[in-house]
């Protein structure tokens, strides 16, 4: 069967074809052809290669019998279904001053009247954003690309400046306003107390003279003060987040290209051309019309679409419930007022498809999740880009609420929100590249699921994630974001470049993040938590979840083992954060951490292990090129790790072309570099950083100039033993005035750790206002004896303190109180290498010390060609593996130092982090 369209109208060119498609799939239901595979091929007949089959109301797809339906374009011909209608580019006129327009811009305003060209149905404005997928209203489309409804401001927003107590009105910081003249339904669409929540409201009554509006609904969680900053957009941070929007549907801010505005009084449609002058007979300009382009009836199966344009609808492009083996191909389906397929059942296979400036990209749904028996799904060789163009939160680019599904080479680029969102068990996203997505929300995901632990047996396997970056105020952008206590995912053999967090583990279990490489992020690698801990946050609801699932039952059990195990009706057991493993990365970075809070957390909760970190990406083939094949400081931790050669950029893209038979196109590599990489040099090993200023208390690193003890034995010097206890020592030396005591009791002349800690017992047997210090010989390693907290330092620059080093009292009594105080003394003074802060407790002689770089203490180097120290900055460390800024680098050269001098048990290395005053011992 074939059907031939002319121009606008759908007629027979010959006496073989069809007049319509409708009339096409009337004929199936003709005894005749029962049980026959049918094909009904669209050709553009006398209209060109270009032809436009502009429906009236959705078309209706059935087939319920085995035959196989399908609905093809003939190879040569470009075939475009609308919902919509095309506006003859002469029906456009001039405006004048009468139509309420800014002077600047009746030059290059158009308008034509709807009603005289048959356009009657203009639609309601209806509230969008946050999760709807309702109908849109009239929307324009110029040459295939999407206008925008006319708002103000066009990009940023405005602040709100008082809420109103009624949780619908407030005042705001814009006189703007004030310009317009008889506007009449003017909308606001904004992030009203979280900026993961958008949501647009009708103006109820509005007076500009004192910037105050009000809704005739109350606001979904609240409204809230604005602090956003068009300069600075995410400099109000997480605590200050949303309480900011735009005017929309507002004739007079009709003031750049590519926005239009209609008058629904008056039925007349304005548009400023997104080209940028006047329409001409090549520019195809049309409005949507219908509300779902097709629909594929429930129960209805074999039926495949192939190679054709689905385009203009109000809302779906193709919505397909309850179907069975549905196959869509080589489609192009954009410009729809929701997504752009919705489809629920199994078997559905969407492949080498172009869905584009959709308000959402794939919606699909499948599986039986008690049983899990899989959907059967497939989303492969797409292109998806675009997406969430009207409503941000909730349009994703592909949503996944099934078992099953296989969504393998899609470019998935360009999203207000998320790029894959996922729900239910055992789907497997691989080769993907997701790119630029979350671009107006924060606390979102290029990946994103949360708030379940039975969703397990997903499996997101080498990918590309990349751009996902933080650009309003609110909590980080991650790559992957695991949400709300998210539990038993398999995240591997990924390359995450330059977002704002490349991965989270939300207080969830189980998890595995293993053989991923972490390219540059803006804030951290990976943010991890216990928000659960204990049964807090969302574990009630948790649970809940858990105990409506067979999690327990054979076929669970054999699948997910470790979830079998656990105890509904136990919070803590559910709300801690067991298990996770993140093993076998590595890290590049050139100046921040790889993790968050992890400090916080033991390895029953994280095990972090047998990771490596870098901070030059020359130890990389090709970064910039998408081609991350470890090299250089890399080949042994490859080697030791059976790590595999990452994924190129080139294989995270559909495979040939993609798109309609007749304007098929192949996906360049985005994102990356193209062409041939420069030649590179031979390996290379950066020189060590020059160690930063040490600690005004000499701790062994150089020779004590304080006190000028033998090189051998543990010493005190007293300034003040008013018990006279120092009578008890048998051997004194007096060096340059000052009187030194060797102490012989037990090991402390050759331990330093033993001489050190002698403190506590010399205070008790000198007594109240006992002063005193004392030195290791061999190494100069001191403390102070005594009553009171004692900063060591260099003064504080930031106060014009500076000094060439001093003791100074601090009023705090107990210990805790008085070591935290040298970690927020030297971040108030500025973190600033050149002024290390060491806070003491002279009671016990304990301290803590806080500056910069990463120092390495051992007992003994049996190694002789390493001619190491024992006691020595990682300046190797810091300029090859960031060891200065990265905590988990600093700690894994505890090791390599270890093995490097002979793996000895009993020949410890102790890494300390300075930053955060954290040490870590191996083995």
């Amino acid at each position: 069967m074939d059907t031939k369209p002319s121009k606008s109208e759908i007629r027979s060119s010959s006496e073989s074809a069809l007049h319509t498609v409708e009339h096409a799939l009337s004929m199936l239901i003709k005894p005749e052809n029962d049980n026959k595979n049918i094909v009904i091929q669209l050709m553009c007949g006398s209209c060109g290669e270009i032809c436009f089959f502009d429906l009236h109301a959705t078309l209706v797809i059935k087939n319920t019998q085995d035959r196989k339906l399908t609905i093809t374009a003939n190879e040569n011909d470009d075939i475009r279904i609308t919902g919509g209608k095309e506006i003859p580019w002469s029906k456009f006129r001039s405006v004048d001053k009468s139509d309420r327009i800014q002077i600047d811009s009746l030059p290059n305003i158009l308008k034509v009247s709807l009603s005289e060209i048959g356009i009657d149905n203009l639609g309601k404005i209806s509230a969008f954003g946050y999760y709807t997928k309702n109908e849109k209203w009239l929307e324009v489309f110029e040459n295939e690309q999407p206008l925008t409804l006319a708002r103000y401001p066009n990009q940023h927003y405005i602040n709100i400046s008082v809420p109103g107590t009624d949780g619908k009105s407030f005042t705001y910081e814009s006189n703007r306003p004030r310009l317009w003249q008889n506007e009449g339904e003017v909308w606001c669409h904004g992030f009203w107390y979280w900026s993961w929540a958008d949501k647009s409201y009708k103006v109820d009554e509005m007076d500009a003279s004192k910037n105050w509006l009000s809704f005739s609904d109350k606001v979904q969680y609240g409204l809230k003060k604005g602090y956003y900053n068009a300069s600075n957009p995410t400099a109000a941070g997480y605590h200050k987040q949303a309480g900011y929007f735009r005017f929309m549907n507002v004739l007079y801010e009709l003031d750049q290209p590519g926005e239009y505005y209609v008058d629904r009084n008056s039925s007349v449609l304005y548009i400023w051309p997104l080209k940028n002058y006047a329409y001409t007979a090549d520019d195809v300009i049309q409005v949507s019309i219908i509300n779902t382009c097709i629909e594929i009836s429930a129960n209805s199966k074999n039926i495949e679409l192939n190679g054709f344009t689905i385009e203009a609808c109000r809302k779906f492009g193709v919505k397909a419930e309850k179907v069975e083996d549905i196959v869509f191909t080589r489609m192009k389906i954009q410009n729809t007022g929701s997504y752009g397929i919705v489809a629920s059942g199994n078997g559905v296979k969407i492949s080498k498809c172009v869905i584009r400036n959709n308000d959402g990209g794939i919606d699909i749904r499948g599986g039986d999740r008690r049983t899990l028996t899989s959907s059967g799904h497939e989303i492969v060789d797409n292109s998806i880009t675009d997406f969430g163009r009207i409503g941000y939160v909730g349009s994703d680019g592909i949503n996944v609420v099934a078992v099953g599904v296989v969504v393998r080479r899609n470019i998935i680029c360009r999203g207000s929100y998320t790029g894959i969102h996922w729900a239910g068990n055992d789907n497997i996203f691989e080769n993907n590249m997701v790119c630029d997505t979350c671009l107006y929300a924060s606390d979102c995901g290029g990946f994103m699921t949360g708030r379940e632990m039975t969703w397990c047996g997903n499996v997101i396997r080498r990918n590309y994630i990349t751009g996902i970056q933080l650009r309003v105020p609110g909590a980080h952008t991650r790559g992957v974001m695991l949400d709300d206590q998210y539990s038993c995912i398999l995240i591997e053999q990924n390359v995450f470049y330059n977002n704002t967090v490349h991965c989270n583990i939300g207080g969830g279990r189980d998890n595995i993040v293993r053989r991923n490489i972490f390219y540059n992020a803006l804030r951290y690698s990976m943010d991890v938590d216990a928000r659960g801990a204990g049964g807090k946050s969302n574990t009630p609801r948790i649970i809940q979840l858990l105990k409506r699932m067979p999690y327990q039952s054979n076929t669970w059990k054999v699948k997910y083992p470790k979830l079998a195990l656990i105890d509904a009706n136990d919070p803590s057991e559910v709300g801690n954060p067991e298990g996770n493993e993140i093993t076998e990365n590595i890290f590049c970075s050139k100046s921040v951490p790889a993790f968050n809070r992890l400090n916080k957390y033991g390895p029953e909760w994280f095990n972090v292990k047998n990771n490596i970190y870098i901070s030059d990406d020359r130890n990389f083939q090709a970064a910039l090129y998408g081609n991350f094949k470890p090299k250089c400081l890399l080949k042994q931790f490859v080697s030791e790790n059976k790590f595999e050669d990452p994924v190129m950029a080139s294989d995270c893209r559909p495979r040939g072309t993609v798109g309609p038979i007749a304007a098929k196109f192949e996906i360049p590599v985005l994102v990356f570099l193209n062409g041939n990489p420069p030649k590179r040099k031979k390996c290379f090993k950066n020189k060590p950083a020059k160690p930063p200023t040490p600690l005004y208390l000499p701790d062994g690193y150089s020779r004590n100039k304080l006190y000028r003890t033998s090189r051998k034995g543990c010493w005190f010097f007293f300034k003040k033993c008013s018990n006279q206890s120092k009578d008890i020592f048998r051997k004194k030396r007096t060096r340059k005035s000052q009187t030194f005591y060797l102490d012989t009791e037990g090991k402390s002349d050759t331990d330093e750790h033993f001489c050190l800690n002698r403190v506590s017992e010399m205070k008790q047997q000198c007594g109240t206002g006992a002063d005193f210090a004392v030195i290791y010989g061999p190494t100069g390693a001191m403390t102070l004896g005594g009553d009171d907290c004692y900063f060591a330092w260099y003064g504080c620059p930031k106060l014009g303190q500076a000094s060439r080093g001093r003791f100074d009292r601090y009023g705090a009594k107990d210990e805790a109180t008085c070591l935290s105080r040298a970690i927020a003394q030297w971040r108030y003074c500025g973190s600033n290498p050149s002024f290390p802060v060491v806070s003491i407790y002279s009671p016990t002689g304990n301290y803590r010390a806080v500056g910069a770089g990463c120092w390495i203490k051992m007992n003994k180097c049996s190694n002789r060609k390493t001619r190491r120290k024992t006691y020595f900055y990682d300046g190797e460390g810091a300029t090859n593996f960031g060891t200065d800024f990265i905590r988990e680098s600093c700690f894994s050269r505890a090791e390599y130092f270890w093995r490097l001098c002979g793996s000895h048990p009993q020949n410890k290395v102790t890494a300390s982090f300075r930053p955060l005053a954290e040490e870590r011992t191996y083995p």
